[in-house]
């Protein structure tokens, strides 16, 4: 029980990483892509990582 509860809280204030792989590409790309392309591409990848709940 006291295991549970300790993942619990880990994934509580750690949070999961599935947006973060999610927005991996876009930020990647934002990165290697200058201007404000490359922004906008960034942006999007942290909108990615923001939406996702889990």
């Amino acid at each position: 029980m006291k295991l549970l509860m300790l993942v619990g809280i880990l994934f509580i204030f750690s949070g999961c990483f599935v947006g973060t792989i999610a927005s991996l590409p876009f930020k990647a790309v934002g990165a290697v892509v200058p201007g404000p392309i490359g922004t906008g591409v960034s942006a999007v990848g942290t909108a990615v990582d923001v939406a996702t709940p889990f």
